[in-house]
């Protein structure tokens, strides 16, 4: 008798990497990685291969480390998908709610 393992769901269970796929078209690597960080800051979503394939390399799992540790404003988001694949995208961080903000203050006098 075989175990199953527990599913992981995936909120965005019907992405396909062919909506990303292209090579973007500038000179350097360095151009193009960062036409591809404006990209996904803009609300694009990619896999590592759809990103490899973009920016024309092998190492965007490496990069997008790079980038969650270079990226003041936003966050790496990453999505698991159904076959192990793993979806980046970026969030930007909320900076108009904290803790000790005057408007908050207000509601508990």
């Amino acid at each position: 008798m075989k175990k199953r393992k527990a599913a992981v769901a995936a909120p965005i269970s019907t992405y396909k990497d062919s909506h990303n796929s292209a090579l973007i078209q500038a000179d350097t690597q360095k151009v193009r990685k960062a036409i591809v960080l404006e990209l996904l800051k803009g609300g694009m979503q990619a896999t590592a291969m759809a990103l490899n394939v973009m920016i024309g390399a092998n190492d965007a799992r490496r990069w997008m480390t790079e980038v969650r540790r270079r990226t003041k404003d936003y966050i790496v988001r990453t999505y698991p998908l159904w076959d192990r694949r793993v979806v980046y995208r970026l969030e930007k961080i909320r900076q108009d709610h904290n803790l000790f903000s005057g408007q908050e203050d207000t509601h508990h006098e």
